[in-house]
Parts: structure tokens; C-alpha cells; sequence
């Protein structure tokens, strides 16, 4: 751990089928380091225990009545702007995968997910990296592979409305669409980790992204990594 939670991780479960969530509760309850701090039913539900709860980490299904989990993405950054959104759902589809990391969330697991990997994804994502399902990592690196494809084809975009990155910034930015965590990119770049925090948190505000993973996909189509 990075030492950015202090005390167990704080989770909130959020699913509509009450016997699944109790599962989930169930799971994370053998790990002494993350505690389940509330449950929800739908995404609005969700969002109004973000609200209350203050959770670091939501474990939230996609489809869901009344809000679903990637609408309740933007209630719950809104919310509770640090915690990190897991989706852990029955759902394999592309675009479900890719408009829910577009609202916010960090990590994307099928229910499938084995009773040791879930904690793991839970502390990957408080530890500032990303989790995903290994099938839907293999879709988001097909997509990536096409962007970086298009944009060899293209001129560079711009954008009038974002701050320019300094030099450091665009190193770091490089480092991050690679997938490297915070420690890693502060062991490439011989800075310490919490100026990589803040070098992160830059990128994210000048860029008017919410997220690494947003950051990634705008470094490939800007053309920033080459297509490995």
C-alpha cells in the first residue's frame, strides 16, 4: 500500500441482488485491511451513501434499476471526488467497459472474478492503479491499438481550452498511459511518490479529465506513445 488510506480500506458494495451483495460482504470480510461500511440497491442509492459513507473504494454493479452503476460513476466522483469506482458486473460489453471508464471508474470485473482477486483489485485502485477483467483488458488494448493506428494517420489534435503540460507533466503523462503506478513512475523518474500525486492531479485538472485511464486513451490519440 501507498500509505494514502490510513486504517482499512473503506468499501461500499452496490448491487440490486441482495444475495450477491451479501456474497461480496462475505468475501472482503476475511481481509483485515478492508471493512464494508455500507450496501446499496441502485446507483442513486449509491450515490447518497457516497454522500454519507465517505467510502474509498465502490464495488458497483453496471445494470441496475433507477440510476444505473455507469450514471451513478458521475454521482459518486461528485460525491466523494477521491474514491476510486470498481465495476464488477455480468456485462462483457465494449461500450459498457468503455462509457463506464469514461465516467469514472478505475477498475472493470466480471462477476466471475475469483474470491482473491477482488480484494486485489480493491487495493490496486487505492493504490492509484487500474484493474481490470483480463478479457476486457484485451478489448481495451485492441481499442488503443486502433487509436494509435489512427492517429499516425493524422495531425496531432489540439485543444484551445487546456493549460499547456510543462515538461515533467508530459513525462509523467507518457508513464501513465503505459499503465505504470505511481510508485513505478516515481522509481522511472527518481521523484518521490507524492510529487508524482501532484504532477498526476495536474495533468487531470489541466486536461479536464477524471480519471488515468481518460488520460491514457487522450495520450494515445494525441499521438504522445507509439504503439507497442
Amino acid at each position: 500500500m501507498n500509505g494514502q488510506t490510513p486504517g482499512p480500506i473503506r468499501v461500499l458494495v452496490v448491487d440490486d441482488h441482495a444475495f450477491f451483495r451479501r456474497g461480496l460482504v462475505s468475501v472482503i470480510a476475511d481481509e483485515h485491511d478492508i471493512n464494508v461500511v455500507g450496501e446499496a440497491g441502485d446507483g442513486e442509492e449509491a450515490i447518497r451513501k457516497t454522500r454519507d459513507l465517505a467510502p474509498d473504494v465502490v464495488l458497483m454493479d453496471v445494470r441496475m434499476p433507477n440510476v444505473n452503476g455507469i450514471d451513478a460513476c458521475v454521482g459518486v466522483k461528485d460525491a466523494a471526488p477521491d474514491a476510486k469506482i470498481v465495476m464488477l458486473t455480468m456485462s462483457d460489453e465494449e461500450d459498457d467497459l468503455f462509457d463506464a471508464l469514461k465516467a469514472g471508474a478505475t477498475g472493470y470485473l466480471l462477476k466471475e472474478v475469483s474470491v482473491t482477486e477482488l480484494p486485489q483489485a480493491v487495493r490496486a485502485v487505492v493504490d492509484g492503479q487500474s484493474f481490470l477483467n483480463p478479457s476486457m483488458a484485451t478489448k481495451l488494448i485492441a481499442e488503443f491499438t486502433t487509436l494509435a493506428r489512427r492517429g499516425k494517420d493524422r495531425t496531432r489534435p489540439t485543444n484551445t481550452d487546456e493549460a499547456p503540460l510543462t515538461s515533467r507533466e508530459m513525462e509523467v503523462l507518457r508513464l501513465i498511459a503505459r499503465g505504470l503506478s505511481n510508485r513505478t513512475i516515481s522509481e522511472e523518474l527518481f521523484i518521490t511518490e507524492n510529487t508524482v500525486k501532484n504532477h498526476v492531479r495536474n495533468i487531470l485538472e489541466k486536461l479536464h479529465m477524471r480519471t488515468r485511464m481518460e488520460v491514457a486513451i487522450h495520450a494515445v490519440q494525441s499521438g504522445l506513445i507509439e504503439e507497442e
